[in-house]
């Protein structure tokens, strides 16, 4: 008995929503905090 199957949630990418919002000049398309498919996130530093 028991969970047969994980909750999927879509936590971090929200959290990664939230965090371009306050950051990226355009969220929609950001500069600093990009998506790195297959991986996960990663900040492109540098100055806007």
């Amino acid at each position: 008995m028991g969970l047969e199957k994980y909750p999927t949630t879509r936590t971090v990418d929200n959290h990664i929503l939230s965090l371009r919002a306050k950051f990226e000049r355009e969220p929609a398309n950001p500069r600093h905090l990009l998506t790195v498919h297959g991986v996960g996130y990663k900040w492109s530093g540098g100055v806007s």
